[in-house]
């Protein structure tokens, strides 16, 4: 069985997106640039990029990286195995543009030492462009 990854929308209005993530590890080992965020899958549709402006909460016993994806991947947050808070909303948020050709808005996660009843949960605050 493979790790559980739940991620419930707490909010999709024609800007804001708002995603609860809940990771629960079942000893079968990483993931690997796993789709966390399909940016197609939020209207409007038509837009590309996400602004993260927040990330909050807590990973415990594991590390992992939030990846946008591109032809070149670009690694935007390491979350620690404890509990966190990255904000950037005072400077106007991370885009996922900044990861270059290829960019689609997606957000990808990679684990690092994820075992059998690790978890984690986090929210993340993002913009829609």
């Amino acid at each position: 069985m493979p790790n559980t990854i739940t991620k419930t929308t707490l909010h999709d209005g024609p800007r804001n997106l708002v995603q609860l993530i809940n990771i629960v590890g079942d000893g079968s080992g990483e993931e690997t640039n796993l789709l966390l965020v399909d940016r197609s899958a939020f209207v409007p549709t038509d837009g590309t990029e996400l602004v993260v402006e927040k990330i909050e909460g807590q990973l415990n016993a594991f590390t992992a990286a939030l990846i946008f994806d591109a032809s070149t991947d670009l690694v935007f947050a390491r979350l620690p195995a404890d509990w966190f808070c990255y904000d950037w909303e005072k400077i106007g948020g991370v885009s996922s543009n900044k990861a270059g050709t290829g960019a689609n808005g997606d957000i990808l996660i990679t684990t690092s030492s994820l075992g059998n009843g690790d978890t984690a949960t986090f929210y993340l605050h993002m913009r829609k462009s």
